[in-house]
């Protein structure tokens, strides 16, 4: 989903937030904490800092949108970069939980293709858009 959307608006770099270490991991890393709703695992998620510069204007994209915890992590490795989140867009928000609402009382701009505000006996329950 990020790289289509990065293709779609005229190729614009693309960075992803990796959650483990690697080997080819440098000093200067950012790096914010992340809970997994679904994993229910602390994890914590890192960028080079030489790949999000100062000033940046970052638009963030993930696939699903539950308490905004990874949402949260992405927002703070922009803060320590001296970047701006210019806005959020999300494939699956989960209405039903309060991720969705605190970003956007927040102040962001957060755009989801399909929220879901309930599962009822089995069927997702969308809200009109």
């Amino acid at each position: 989903m990020t790289v289509a959307a990065a293709a779609h608006l005229d190729n614009i770099p693309v960075l992803f937030a990796k959650k483990s270490a690697t080997v080819v991991q440098t000093e200067d890393m950012l790096q914010a904490p992340v809970y997994s709703f679904t994993h229910k695992t602390q994890n914590t998620i890192r960028v080079n800092r030489d790949y999000l510069p100062q000033g940046s204007r970052v638009l963030i994209i993930d696939d699903f949108l539950a308490n905004g915890e990874a949402t949260q992590g992405m927002i703070e490795l922009c803060r320590q970069a001296g970047a701006e989140v210019v806005g959020i867009g999300i494939a699956v928000e989960k209405g039903f939980q309060d991720g969705g609402k605190k970003l956007r009382e927040a102040g962001y701009k957060l755009r989801s293709m399909a929220i879901i505000d309930a599962i009822d006996d089995g069927k997702f329950v969308f809200r009109e858009q």
